[in-house]
């Protein structure tokens, strides 16, 4: 082809080639805007050393412009007909520089992946449907991976980069915010899209933190994110009372003990999770877990 799969006639054309209707049901809405294409490869300084896993690859729009650039691409596309479409338009790199997996995203055992392709790096336009809890797992499994650049809609984003009392602060900007920081880097139109997609969309930048850094290891992570859901469970709640459960399970039953560890944090017992920020609930949660230390 001529010109990069990602003008809106060529990816019209391909869609009508390989009888492909886009389905909602995935989140599938292609970026038809090779300008943008061109600007999320040069904002993920995707570079010869990078080994970079591509969710959602559909036609390839996103991977030719980023094949020349980077070491190696791993692509997940889990629809058969773009697959197919896929292997096709990329007949000359698959084998070489691109390696596509025909699977369920959500599915993926995404440290054995990291592990064995040696991936540094995720540069996609995710799929809308998973893009949120998609984040989180692959923060949680795959350590190798340092850094993301993901286009994805902008009140996920919102949630991402709350700040503590913030409407979109959830308990999702908490576990987020413990593995990760989170970055917009700029907005992205939704005619930029095929189909226009319901919602808004953004470019964001996700450096991994260093558990070590925060007290809550790799192995407490399950632990503390049930403690987060427990602590928004009823969000307008006092804190003290949306805990009660987690108190029992800590074989702790006495409220005042709560109120004493809320002290000693800097916070009373009105508190509630929403005004709590991620050392806030670490330190509760350390507390609660080791009393005696």
């Amino acid at each position: 082809m001529d010109e990069f799969i990602s003008s809106a006639g060529n990816t019209a054309l391909l869609l009508k080639k390989y009888d492909i209707k886009l389905k909602k049901s995935l989140g599938q809405n292609f970026l038809i805007d090779t300008n943008i294409l061109k600007k999320i490869a040069k904002a993920s300084g995707a570079g010869e050393n990078d080994t970079i896993l591509e969710i959602g690859s559909g036609l390839g729009s996103l991977t030719e412009i980023l094949v020349p650039l980077v070491k190696k691409i791993v692509c997940v596309e889990v629809d058969a007909k773009l697959s197919k479409a896929f292997r096709e338009e990329m007949a000359g790199f698959i084998g070489n520089n691109i390696t596509l997996i025909e699977s369920d995203a959500m599915k993926i055992d995404y440290s054995r992946l990291a592990g064995e392709f040696k991936i540094n790096k995720v540069i996609s336009n995710l799929p809308y449907k998973i893009a949120a809890p998609l984040i989180i797992t692959i923060l949680k499994n795959a350590p190798g991976i340092d850094k993301m650049y993901l286009t994805i809609q902008k009140d996920i984003a919102c949630r991402l980069t709350a700040k503590t009392g913030d409407k979109n602060y959830s308990s999702y900007t908490v576990k987020s915010a413990l593995l990760a920081d989170f970055r917009i880097m700029f907005q992205i139109s939704g005619t930029c899209f095929m189909p226009v997609p319901n919602v808004d969309s953004v470019f964001v930048e996700v450096c991994r933190k260093n558990m070590k850094a925060n007290e809550i290891g790799p192995d407490l992570v399950n632990e503390f994110f049930s403690f987060i859901d427990n602590c928004f469970l009823h969000r307008r709640k006092k804190l003290v009372n949306s805990l009660q459960k987690v108190l029992e399970k800590f074989n702790i039953d006495k409220k005042d003990l709560m109120v004493k560890m809320l002290h000693g944090i800097g916070k009373d017992a009105e508190v509630r999770a929403e005004e709590m920020t991620l050392d806030d609930f670490i330190k509760l949660f350390l507390a609660l877990k080791y009393p005696n230390v």
